[in-house]
C-alpha cells in the first residue's frame, strides 16, 4: 500500500550515526560528545550557545512533542534510524491516513506543522455540536473557514456530525497557494478562495455561501505570539490579521465562533493580546470564553498545546470538553495518552527517494 506523503531517504555520515547512539526518548544531549552538534555544546564561561540542533528519536507508548513547520529534522523513527516522514508526521496531527499534502516539501512540512491537531478539533466541535442542540438547532449547519490551512480545523467538525447536527464547510480561505492545492484535491466541496482576507470582503463570502454562516472557526497566523518565537504580536502585521477575522465575524452574524491560537499568545509582554481580544468581540455584542488545550487529553499522539476562543451569541450554552484521555491511570477508567510509536508503527514502510 503506497500512501502519499509517505517517503523517507538513506541517511548516512553521523546523521546516521547519531541516530544509531540514540534510545527511545533521547535526545542530542544524550549522545556521546563527539556526535554532538555544535550548535547544542554550550561553551564559554557563562556556557553560551545552546540545542538549536534539537534530536529526539519518539518513543512508542509516549505522545510526541508538539510537531512544528520545521520539526521533519528532529523527530526520529521510533525504531529505525531515519527521520519521520511528512505522512508520519501528519499521523501524529490526527490527519487522515489518505488525506493528501501539496507543494513542495518544505511547504507539506509547514501545512502540517501549522495545522490544528484533528482530533483536538473533534472533541471542541462535539462540544459546538452540543450548544446547537441546546439551541434546538438541528440539521445542516454551515461553515465559513478562514486561515483554513492544511484544514485540520475543519476536518475535526467534519469527523464530530452526527445524526442531530451535521457540519459542512462551505467556504474555506487561505492565503497561501499550496494549501489551496491541498484543500481543492482533498475537499473540493469546501469552496476554498485563495485570498488575502485584508481584501476579502464579507459579501463575497455571503455571495460564494448562498446565506450567512452558521459557525465561523479559524485560527489567524501565531507567529507572533509563539514561546517559540520572538512574540513581536502587534508590532508584527501578522499579528494584527485577526481584527480582519473580527470585521468578518461583525458582517456575517454567525450563532457561534471558534478562533484558535498558539498559547504564547496569553504569555505575550508586549500587549494584554486576551483583553484585547475580549473587547473586540464584545464591541461586535459577543460574549467570549477561552481555554487551553492539550492535544493529549482527546487521543491525540501529541503534547501540543493550543488556545481557543469561543464566542457565541448565548455564551452560557457551550462548554468546553473534558479529557477522553490521562496521562496516569485513573479513578474514571479513561485511557493512557496515545503513543506517538503506536500510531507511527502502524504505518507501512515508507518508499526510498533516490
Amino acid at each position: 500500500m503506497k500512501l502519499p506523503n509517505h517517503e523517507t531517504r538513506e541517511y548516512k555520515g553521523i546523521v546516521l550515526e547519531r541516530m544509531q547512539h540514540l534510545p527511545p526518548g533521547g535526545k542530542m544531549g544524550d549522545l556521546p560528545k563527539h556526535l554532538q552538534h555544535e550548535s547544542f555544546l554550550r561553551t564559554g564561561a557563562k556556557k553560551t550557545g545552546g540545542p538549536n540542533m534539537r534530536l529526539l528519536r519518539l518513543e512508542r507508548n509516549e505522545p510526541s512533542l508538539t510537531v512544528t513547520a520545521y520539526i521533519f529534522n528532529k523527530f526520529v523513527h521510533p525504531i529505525e534510524n531515519r527521520y519521520i516522514t511528512p505522512r508520519e508526521a501528519a499521523m501524529l496531527q490526527d490527519f487522515p491516513i489518505d488525506y493528501e499534502f501539496k507543494g513542495t516539501l518544505g511547504q507539506i512540512h509547514k501545512q502540517i506543522g501549522n495545522a490544528v491537531p484533528v482530533g483536538l478539533a473533534r472533541e471542541l466541535a462535539k462540544e459546538v455540536s452540543n450548544y446547537f442542540v441546546r439551541l434546538n438547532k438541528l440539521g445542516t449547519l454551515k461553515i465559513a473557514s478562514y486561515f483554513t490551512g492544511a484544514g485540520g480545523l475543519d476536518l475535526g467538525f467534519e469527523q464530530a456530525s452526527n445524526s442531530n447536527v451535521c457540519f459542512e464547510t462551505c467556504f474555506a480561505t487561505d492565503i497561501e497557494k499550496c494549501t489551496e492545492l491541498t484543500v481543492k484535491s482533498n475537499r473540493p466541496e469546501w469552496n476554498f478562495v485563495r485570498a488575502d482576507i485584508t481584501e476579502l470582503e464579507p459579501e463575497a463570502v455571503r455571495r460564494i455561501m448562498g446565506s450567512n454562516p452558521d459557525i465561523i472557526i479559524g485560527g489567524p497566523p501565531c507567529q507572533p505570539f509563539s514561546v517559540a518565537g520572538k512574540q513581536k504580536a502587534t508590532n508584527d502585521p501578522l499579528g494584527t490579521l485577526y481584527r480582519d477575522y473580527i470585521r468578518h465575524i461583525d458582517a456575517l452574524r454567525p450563532e457561534i465562533v471558534v478562533m484558535e491560537n498558539v498559547y504564547g499568545l496569553a504569555q505575550v509582554k508586549s500587549a494584554n493580546m486576551i483583553e484585547e481580544i475580549y473587547k473586540s468581540f464584545k464591541d461586535i455584542g459577543y460574549d467570549v470564553t477561552h481555554r487551553e488545550l492539550l492535544a493529549a487529553d482527546y487521543g491525540v499522539p501529541q503534547k501540543r498545546r493550543r488556545l481557543f476562543f469561543v464566542a457565541a451569541k448565548n455564551l452560557e450554552l457551550f462548554e468546553y470538553p473534558l479529557p477522553t484521555h490521562s496521562k496516569e491511570p485513573n479513578m474514571l477508567g479513561l485511557p493512557l495518552y496515545k503513543g506517538a510509536g503506536e500510531v507511527i508503527l502502524s504505518l507501512p514502510a515508507p518508499s526510498v527517494r533516490l
